[in-house]
């Protein structure tokens, strides 16, 4: 990665922590959205005691608390319509570098938001669930669930950033199908096996089995296994989402519709 690019990412993570303190105060951060996915993380986790007992209870607490590190990273994908929004796009289109260096950065700071938002809400809700266990390598199967999942944010970005009015469905749909398949709730083995197939190739699986291995028995090859399988696959969507953009900023320089109208 050349200078240039970096300081590219440097400048646009410097916009999205702007943009992120814009949107909250400290109020509006700990009573709204703070109360809002605690209460999000607490019924889920209270669902355990209909279901079996608080083996589930812990069970579905811990996936929970996982999915927030997530939740942020992937919402790379409806945020890039921002850039429409603002007329700055065209810019970028013309510019003669690549789009991702600057929307890999322009979101970053949700990596970091993901983590802290979920440990938050963690330290919260532990004492309440019984949670017992080594609770602080949680910081670090988070930071891989994050990672893991900003590649696959990524990668809807440059789907999303073509039509933007599909971001917050396309985002919606898939955050969720994995919140479905990704045992933060149940188990994957009680799924089809094209199911378990395919949450093998997308983030917070592995990311997941991770977390509740270090945080259940401490440090081990297969729990820092799983965790870098989650970081590898973050990087196979990364790799996918420069491809997405370059195809899409070649195409609007080749035939000169800059101004991208849908």
């Amino acid at each position: 990665m050349t200078t240039a690019t970096l300081r590219i990412v440097q400048k646009a993570s410097r916009v999205g922590f702007e943009d992120v303190k814009a949107q909250y105060t400290w109020k509006s951060w700990l009573f709204g959205w703070i109360t809002r996915v605690t209460a999000q993380v607490l019924f889920f986790a209270a669902m355990g005691l209909v279901v079996g007992g608080p083996e589930f209870v812990l069970f579905a607490f811990v996936g929970n608390v996982c999915a927030m590190a997530a939740l942020m990273p992937q919402g790379a994908g409806p945020d890039t319509a921002w850039e429409r929004g603002l007329g700055t796009l065209p810019l970028l289109v013309a510019a003669p570098r690549s789009m991702l260096p600057v929307f890999s950065g322009r979101c970053a700071f949700y990596i970091v938001q993901g983590v802290v938002e979920a440990s938050f809400v963690f330290a919260i809700l532990a004492p309440f669930v019984g949670f017992t266990g080594d609770w602080w390598w949680l910081p670090v199967g988070l930071l891989a669930l994050g990672l893991g999942s900003y590649g696959l944010g990524l990668f809807l970005a440059s789907i999303s950033i073509r039509k933007p009015r599909i971001g917050n469905v396309l985002y919606n749909l898939v955050f969720y199908t994995l919140v479905a398949i990704a045992g933060v709730n149940v188990p994957t083995d009680v799924f089809p096996i094209p199911v378990q197939q395919a949450a093998n190739v997308l983030p917070m699986h592995h990311g997941i089995l991770g977390t509740r291995s270090l945080i259940a028995d401490g440090a081990s090859i297969a729990a820092f296994g799983q965790l870098g399988m989650e970081i590898t696959i973050g990087i196979g969507w990364f790799v996918l989402a420069m491809i997405g953009f370059t195809l899409f900023s070649e195409g609007g320089r080749r035939d000169g519709t800059i101004d991208l109208a849908e």
